[in-house]
């Protein structure tokens, strides 16, 4: 309103006062022409203050600011309470490999501990390792008392002048003692003495308990290996050493034979006492190719030289120093193999399990003397492996192998080729077992094909349970063909799920020398078919057995006749069946189980269950 008066007083104070109004002539009627315009007029008074309006709506929100300038710093205030401890962040990445550390040998770290270690003294005592000791004394239906005194003499004798442990250093000897004929019994147990003056005592006190049984000196030497050393320090450097006295023959002999492949693979040095010349257990002996089993006999040699040669060579044998102890080498046998590994490479194997498998291959090469020329020479021994069976292999179909040949008799000349092979180029085939197709196709194409036989066949059987069904008749005469043909059938059966009947039919005789059967497929269990095989392959070499088996000839004369099997690419003969079958039905109920072999079949090596 203030502002309207304001408006008013300006609008009089510039109007003229003194200006006259005068009225002109009457114009002529009519319209005349249009005028000019006028001047403008003076300006009229404001009209009156209307209303205030409304708020108009927002405006868009205005672009920020320039940053203003930086305050001054306020006073520090009291540093605050730690707080909770974070988690921890994820891994970093490896690290490149380190440089290769010095190495050293077996006997260089064994010297290392025993120079520092407050177990050992500087001055070199026997045995030179910790050694489980066992003595097995002959009490059989022929030992007297002066032969017992004589074993007794001896034990007292030998304990006398080794280092027993007497504290928890694993140093020195422990000691057990057993008396056995067609029996075993425990006399002293390795855990009864911590002292050698109570464990001479109880030495002195032994006397002869009478017997009418004869001896098993194979059968004791198996108790000893199974049982009293089950349970002892489990080092590589622990000395396992079993003494045995003999007094005569053992009875049956072949059980010695045995229980040498099993000293071998458990890794126990024998030495066996005799007072007459036990010619079963020289020959037995000969399966160790190391040298180190020893056969002492009083009857020829002088007491005091006998006992110095069990003291140095089988008591304190130093593995390091081997000169102290001369050990004559075993003689190399001449004749040389081709051996073909039948591997079953079914879905039943795990990855793992596979894996173990290809290692134990690997490693059971090393007990080879591989040809180096194995197409054209005669010298060394020459190696297959196969698998079985391919997936979707069917046997109706021949024209489908029943086998994955890996490399067959000529493919390589050194044991570094089989190896990468191995280890690079072996698959695994997830198929179905078919053993006897895989055997008949190995015999037919491996075997036969190869030039330049060797004198020796092998064929190694590497099992994880039983053959498929429509396979099983298949392998009965794939089986007896095998052995009958003179090859040598070693079966490897591994883990619960076997037929120990299918396993007998399968492999040669003796079983006992043949049949390795381990409880799973586990790094140590293998490591024992590895040095079981070592010794039986020396066995096969050195013509201690005859192939085939003396208790298969009757059977094999049958079949002389008949053609086996047929290749898989060839029409089968009228007397075979659908499946390849080539042997006469009469003969498929005594040609595998003749009651002979079923009789003297003793239990096949278990390691593991």
């Amino acid at each position: 309103m203030e502002f309207c008066s304001m408006a008013l007083r300006k609008h009089f104070r510039d109007y003229p006062l003194n200006h006259a109004i005068m009225q002109g002539e009457e114009g002529t009627v009519g319209f005349g022409n249009i005028g000019r315009k006028g001047k403008k007029g003076i300006e009229g008074f404001p009209g009156d203050c209307g209303d205030q309006g409304k708020p108009g709506d927002m405006g868009n929100p205005g672009k920020p600011g320039l940053k203003g300038k930086r305050g001054r710093m306020g006073t520090l205030g009291l540093v605050g309470d730690d707080g909770e401890v974070g988690t921890p962040g994820y891994p970093g990445h490896l690290g490149p490999k380190g440089a290769k550390g010095q190495s050293y040998s077996s006997c260089e770290l064994i010297e290392y501990v025993q120079k520092h270690s407050t177990c050992w003294t500087k001055i070199p005592k026997c045995p030179a390792y910790p050694t489980e000791l066992v003595f097995a004394l002959d009490v059989s239906q022929d030992t007297n008392s002066e032969i017992f005194k004589e074993m007794k003499k001896i034990v007292i004798n030998i304990v006398n002048q080794t280092n027993i442990r007497e504290s928890n250093c694993p140093v020195g000897a422990r000691v057990a003692v057993v008396s056995y004929s067609s029996n075993t019994n425990y006399l002293i147990r390795f855990t009864d003495f911590q002292s050698k003056k109570l464990l001479l005592q109880e030495l002195n006190r032994l006397s002869l308990q009478r017997t009418t049984n004869r001896r098993d000196i194979g059968g004791s030497m198996r108790f000893v290996a199974r049982h009293l050393f089950k349970r002892t320090l489990q080092s590589n450097n622990v000395r396992k050493v079993a003494v045995f006295f003999s007094n005569g023959e053992s009875d049956p002999p072949d059980s010695i034979g045995t229980a040498v492949l099993e000293f071998s693979a458990l890794g126990i040095q024998p030495a066996v006492i005799t007072f007459k010349n036990i010619p079963e257990i020289i020959q037995a002996f000969e399966m160790d190719n190391t040298g180190l089993f020893q056969v002492i006999n009083l009857h020829q040699q002088s007491d005091l030289s006998a006992l110095k040669k069990l003291h140095v060579c089988v008591i304190c044998y130093d593995k390091c120093k081997p000169e102290s102890c001369l050990i004559t080498p075993p003689f190399k046998p001449e004749a040389y193999m081709d051996a073909a590994f039948i591997l079953e490479n079914s879905r039943k194997i795990s990855t793992t399990g596979f894996e173990e498998l290809k290692h134990f291959l690997s490693r059971a090469l090393e007990s080879f003397d591989i040809s180096t020329n194995p197409k054209t020479s005669l010298i060394g021994d020459r190696i297959a492996v196969v698998s079985h069976a391919p997936l979707n292999f069917q046997f109706q179909k021949k024209k489908k192998l029943p086998v994955k040949v890996e490399f067959d008799l000529v493919t390589y000349e050194n044991k570094t080729q089989m190896k990468r092979h191995i280890e690079k180029s072996f698959e695994k085939l997830n198929g179905e077992a078919a053993l006897g197709h895989a055997i008949n196709w190995t015999i037919n194409h491996i075997f036969s094909e190869a030039p330049n036989k060797r004198g020796k066949k092998a064929i190694f059987i590497i099992s994880v349970g039983e053959t498929s069904p429509w396979d099983k008749e298949e392998l009965s005469d794939a089986a007896v063909r095998a052995k009958c043909e003179g090859y040598v059938v070693v079966v490897l059966s591994i883990g619960p799920e076997y037929d120990y009947i299918e396993l007998m039919e399968l492999a040669s005789l003796p079983l006992e020398h043949h049949i390795v059967q381990l409880g799973r497929i586990h790094k140590a269990e293998l490591e024992y078919a590895v040095k079981f095989l070592k010794p039986l392959i020396h066995l096969l070499k050195s013509g201690m057995h005859s192939y085939p088996h003396p208790e298969l000839k009757r059977i094999c004369a049958k079949i002389t006749h008949q053609k086996p099997s047929t290749p898989f690419d060839k029409t089968p003969p009228n007397n075979m069946d659908e499946n390849g079958s080539a042997f006469p039905e009469n003969l498929q109920s005594d040609s595998l189980f003749p009651e002979k072999i079923i009789s003297n079949a003793h239990p096949s090596i278990m390691f593991g269950n």
